[in-house]
């Protein structure tokens, strides 16, 4: 018996093949570790712009890093997600959670939202879509789904794309096309992670709603599990991330995170320049993992690449950050970080770059900035190459953040 799950949606493209779309899917691996420690992982985000100019990142976020936590989860929810100062998404509810019961050890993650419009071009009401990747007996599964209770094209009932076959796509005139119920499971020596988003909306073609040439994913999920290993590795990965107080006015951008490594192989995440309302310009953005579980060592690295930063006449140049953590099968560990910025200037001005950690410079009258902010543990560290408080406005950006560590 399958686990009983709720709703959920989409994850990034992984490092290994897909291995299919079907509701559910075994794919066998190798036996259960004497000591089983499993690590959990995985998000869900209300809207996630992947390319072009943006007002933002990831909105109405879910998520769990990689843990080995079974009862580990969070919530989000009765929000709207707004793309281009357009409210695309309303009353979106997002969660994700991990489990260790009868069913097996996984992760689910859910998303809703009681309305997804564009204008008079699209509507998608009562959008429901759920992902879960999970264990048991020596076998990896996964299932995902979306359902609407009603979908409308330029104000057209289509009752036939209530329950949509995976990878649906769909001509949306005076907007390009959208991709319904995409959904899928990638198998890696040391686990499975799952993926299902409600909708992919693809502007091809200029409108007042979103920028042309810009793909932005409605109800995004991710569910990950890892089998035991040597030790479980973890760590994220992001251009940038702003607050005001304890809401995120902007989610991260080229987000990513692993629980059960890359097998080696560099995965590569990267958008176009972002605006962040009010606050920033911020130039290309790209991310990078790389890691590996085995039962001699596991390690992992993260990097982030931000290619400049505007704030007012503030002009900060390339920055860039990594980091690094191992731990071999004889009980040895280590971490490293590392962070660089290429240039500061307000006008004509140019000051010195910092190179100690938690240095922070006073730009008067526009920001304070904190330089190399790095939190280190025992088996973990975290480094964020910059972090701008925007004087008036009760704002802070973070740029260039990656982390790393290993968890066993």
């Amino acid at each position: 018996m399958r686990p009983r799950i709720g709703y959920k949606k989409l994850a990034a493209v992984g490092v290994a093949a897909v291995v299919g779309v079907a509701s559910t899917i075994a794919l066998t691996s190798g036996s259960a570790s004497a000591a089983p420690v499993f690590g959990y992982s995985g998000y869900a985000f209300g809207t996630d712009v992947q390319t072009g100019l943006a007002n933002s990142g990831p909105q109405v976020i879910s998520q769990i890093s990689c843990t080995t936590d079974p009862s580990r989860q969070s919530r989000n929810d009765l929000a709207t997600a707004n793309v281009n100062n357009q409210a695309i998404a309303k009353t979106v509810t997002t969660d994700t959670h991990a489990f260790n019961n009868k069913y097996g050890n996984g992760v689910t993650s859910n998303a809703t939202a009681a309305d997804i419009r564009v204008g008079g071009l699209l509507s998608l009401t009562g959008a429901k879509t759920t992902t879960t990747a999970w264990y048991k007996n020596g076998n990896l599964y996964y299932t995902g789904s979306t359902t609407f209770a009603a979908v409308k094209i330029g104000g057209i009932p289509v009752p036939s794309l209530l329950k949509a076959k995976p990878n649906t796509k769909v001509a949306i005139p005076g907007l390009g096309y959208i991709v319904l119920n995409r959904v899928g499971g990638v198998k890696t020596s040391t686990g499975i992670y799952s993926y299902a988003q409600a909708v992919v909306l693809h502007a091809t073609v200029k409108n007042k709603y979103i920028p042309q040439g810009v793909d932005v994913a409605v109800l995004k999920t991710r569910a990950e599990i890892t089998k035991p290993a040597t030790a479980m590795v973890m760590g994220d990965a992001y251009g940038t991330k702003a607050n005001v107080d304890k809401l995120v006015v902007s989610g991260p951008t080229s987000y990513q995170a692993t629980c059960q490594g890359t097998e080696g192989k560099t995965v590569r995440v990267a958008v176009g320049e972002v605006v962040i309302p009010k606050v920033a310009y911020v130039g290309a953005v790209y991310t990078t993992k790389n890691g590996i579980v085995g039962a001699d060592k596991s390690a992992v690295k993260f990097t982030s690449h931000v290619a400049g930063v505007k704030v007012g006449n503030l002009s900060i140049g390339a920055i860039e950050s990594s980091a690094f953590a191992w731990k071999t099968k004889d009980g040895k560990f280590g971490t490293h970080s590392s962070s660089s910025i290429a240039s500061i200037k307000v006008g004509k001005k140019v000051y010195n770059v910092p190179t100690e950690p938690n240095t922070t410079l006073e730009i008067p009258g526009i920001a304070t900035l904190t330089f190399n902010e790095v939190v280190k543990q025992s088996r973990y560290v975290s480094v964020n190459a910059l972090v701008i408080r925007v004087h008036g406005l009760n704002t802070k950006v973070v740029v260039g953040h990656s982390a790393a560590g290993v968890i066993g």
